[in-house]
């Protein structure tokens, strides 16, 4: 068993490793009155002025236990009162925050009551200004919380349990508030040991003996059976797997940032993931690129399991444009030709700005330089080069999301007039590589154009026809070979006006 010291020298430590030290930043310490959170406390105490940081207990009252919850918020009030030190201590009614919250508990009481202590630490933080939340989770907890994982069939992220400091499990309600467990490598009998030698009262919550939740059945139960049959230190075998897994989840997780700045783009809330870029990725970077897709949409992405992961890899591999997956969260992945796109809206988003009536635009001479029209939403810019940073396709940009779109043109074929414009009613094209023409229409459905966006396409107009379908293809007739120095380029580039 560790001696106090031992265990002090474990928080400071974990301090120090975490950056809390020497800045005289609050902490708020979630205090339930039994022997961890109670060692937790008292360590703290102890290291507050070498460290250098503020206290403030929080404690919540989940009113379930009648008299019992009442006694153990007294004890804490108590405790503070003697140490000298801030508190808040509320009671919440679980069933009130169930229906003001809905969606995001599921049935079980040990989710709610455990989201209803998140909910109160983060609002206890923020009143307090505190950098973080420190709660008195253990090696034991941490092994309890890995099995628990593994029986629900948990993917990586549930096998790499909990870490010693990591952001806020729900970032839009403690955004900026980091979680912050120093006591994961001690174990349940060292605080046990601590709060003996210092004489410390402590409770002991009912809840950790009622056999109907899950974790109670796992600590008296199965841990002692694993234990005694198969290998006397299980905790410390799973807490190496926790640790294992946590390195290696680190190192996916800087390789989803490293392709994220080049396959993602968000805008209004939604995000995009670029095909077939993502379909090319080793199925596990695009779990990982789709769960954090997810995550920017929903805000966390504790509801995501591994049925729909699974469902949106199959999504982006197979040609099924046009399909969508609900998810859970009221969070939806369509699929268009171009993208994968994950949204709170139920039918796929249009990127595209609103483009209406006809819109003129001038040629560019040699002496002018380029053009540039500015209509509505949209930038056009005609010229003899390529324009800085534009994406070029000699066929016409196929890949597109109605951000921007680049491609070559026979300089010849654009006669004024030269509009600007969407699709009108009879509207026949003859895309590059067709001998003839065919009603845009029909085009569309070929190409696979979601049709909130048929509407909203610009289409580059000459006295001849649709010279360009913005972001899909050029006309036959305006094609040009950008291999051959003899012919006569114009650059015509169509993106958003940001």
């Amino acid at each position: 068993m560790a001696s106090p010291t031992a265990l002090e020298k474990i928080v400071s430590d974990a301090i120090g490793r975490a950056g809390f030290s020497g800045r005289w930043l609050t902490l708020a310490v979630g205090v339930s009155g039994g022997p961890d959170s109670t060692a937790l406390l008292h360590c703290l105490l102890r290291l507050r002025e070498q460290h250098h940081f503020h206290i403030h207990v929080a404690h919540l009252n989940h009113d379930f236990r009648g008299q019992e919850a009442d006694d153990d918020a007294a004890h804490v009030a108590g405790m503070a009162e003697r140490l000298d030190l801030p508190a808040t201590i509320e009671k919440w009614d679980p069933e009130v925050f169930r229906r003001s919250h809905p969606g995001r508990v599921s049935s079980s009481f040990e989710d709610l009551a455990r989201e209803m202590r998140y909910a109160f630490l983060a609002g206890v933080a923020k009143s307090t200004g505190a950098a973080a939340v420190v709660v008195g989770h253990t090696a034991d907890d941490q092994a309890e919380t890995v099995l628990l994982h593994i029986l629900r069939g948990a993917g990586l992220r549930g096998l790499a349990g909990m870490a010693v400091l990591s952001d806020w499990p729900w970032p839009e309600e403690g955004e900026g508030i980091s979680l912050f467990r120093p006591l994961l490598t001690a174990g349940r009998e060292d605080t046990l040991a601590y709060c003996r030698e210092l004489g410390l009262d402590t409770r002991e919550d009912s809840g950790n003996l009622l056999p109907r939740f899950a974790r109670v059945r796992v600590r008296r139960q199965l841990m002692p059976e694993l234990a005694a049959e198969y290998n006397p230190r299980i905790r410390d075998a799973l807490g190496r797997l926790a640790r294992t897994t946590a390195l290696e989840l680190d190192y996916l997780e800087g390789e989803t940032t490293r392709i994220w700045k080049n396959l993602a783009r968000e805008s209004d809330g939604d995000v995009y993931l670029k095909l077939p870029d993502l379909a090319g990725l080793h199925p596990a970077i695009q779990a990982h690129l789709l769960r954090r897709a997810y995550s920017r949409v929903k805000g966390d992405s504790r509801r995501l399991q591994e049925n729909h992961l699974t469902r949106m890899v199959d999504l982006a591999a197979r040609n099924k444009s046009g399909r969508s997956i609900a998810l859970p969260g009221g969070v939806t992945v369509h699929r268009t030709h171009a993208s994968l796109v994950l949204s709170r809206q139920t039918s796929l988003p249009c990127p595209l700005p609103s483009l209406d009536g006809e819109h003129r635009l001038a040629l560019p001479s040699e002496s002018s330089g380029d053009t540039v029209v500015v209509v509505q939403g949209w930038r056009v810019t005609l010229g003899f080069s390529l324009p800085d940073g534009a994406t070029t396709d000699s066929r016409g940009l196929a890949e597109w999301d109605g951000q921007a779109w680049s491609s070559p043109l026979m300089a010849d074929s654009l006669k004024e007039p030269l509009t600007l414009r969407t699709r009108l009613r009879g509207d026949r094209f003859q895309p590059m590589g067709m001998a003839q023409e065919k009603k845009l229409q029909d085009f569309f459905v070929d190409q696979r154009v979601p049709r909130a966006w048929r509407d909203k396409i610009p289409l580059l107009v000459t006295g001849r026809g649709i010279a360009a379908v913005a972001g899909y293809r050029i006309a036959q007739w305006a094609r040009a070979d950008i291999n051959d120095p003899q012919t006569n380029l114009m650059w015509v580039t169509i993106n958003k006006n940001k």
